[in-house]
């Protein structure tokens, strides 16, 4: 099969939501055969989890398990490094790729990053409004960064291929990117996600300020979704541990001198 998703892996980090990983390995496989998935999982191996996970290296994917919570910064950095596509798409296990507007959509976003000027393509998650500039203002004690949204009424952008996609430059968008291979990593001019965040340190925030910085092109495409699945069970732990990202500390912040950090629309900053 001939498919510009042939230079696709799908990013699926996962934590105790199993539910929802069988789903969505089953929908990837059965909608996008082309696409490599690179599953990452810090959650507890079952024996049905192993054999799953044999089955699926056997069939050309990456699977890497990671010691119990090592977190959203760990899961990512891994599945950059384990990604040998140009493109790498992230994902999550709850992700709904059932839909046949899925696809589209990540086409779409290969053939913005196919044209060159894009290292970054984007669209939203459940439709909602995320993508913005980041304002970025130093001050002797501390930078303070402010979140603005685009100007929509501008003209876009668009692709030369016949395809002709349009999309809107930006600083920062939702976790639903599909990123050059090679802007991934420790080296001068690339950009990584902290380590040793587990989730809610800002390192959402803090990886597309290291972009800005690098002066990586960041794009949103207008009309790429994709929806959450509905709701099933999850670890009874899950919950409380998903909770921690509406703790208080800002350690990707701290790290980066950014004293306040401004979401869209609000009026009350996120403290580094």
């Amino acid at each position: 099969m001939n498919s510009r998703l042939q230079r696709v892996s799908v990013l699926i980090k996962t934590f105790l939501r199993d539910k929802h990983l069988m789903q969505t390995v089953h929908d990837i496989a059965d909608t996008m055969p082309e696409v490599q998935m690179i599953i990452v999982d810090d959650g507890d191996i079952a024996p049905w989890k192993v054999l799953l996970y044999e089955d699926l290296r056997a069939r050309g994917h990456e699977v890497i398990t990671l010691p119990f919570d090592s977190g959203f910064g760990a899961k990512s950095n891994a599945g950059a490094a384990a990604c040998k596509r140009p493109y790498l798409l992230i994902g999550s296990d709850d992700f709904d790729f059932r839909p046949a507007s899925v696809r589209e959509g990540i086409l779409k976003l290969v053939d913005v990053l196919d044209d060159g000027f894009v290292d970054i393509a984007s669209g939203r998650v459940a439709n909602n409004q995320y993508e913005a500039m980041l304002r970025v203002a130093g001050v002797n004690n501390g930078i303070i960064v402010r979140e603005e949204s685009i100007d929509y009424n501008a003209v876009p952008c668009s692709t030369v291929s016949e395809q002709r996609v349009f999309f809107h430059y930006c600083d920062l968008t939702v976790n639903y990117s599909l990123i050059r291979k090679e802007v991934l990593g420790f080296e001068a001019g690339q950009v990584h996600w902290d380590g040793d965040v587990k989730i809610g340190g800002g390192e959402h925030g803090a990886f597309f300020y290291d972009a800005k910085l690098a002066e990586l092109r960041v794009a949103w495409v207008p009309g790429v979704n994709i929806n959450e699945q509905s709701a099933k069970p999850t670890d009874p732990r899950y919950g409380a541990m998903r909770a921690r990202a509406r703790q208080q500390e800002r350690p990707c912040f701290t790290r980066r001198d950014i004293r306040e950090y401004y979401m869209s629309g609000g009026n009350v900053p996120e403290r580094g």
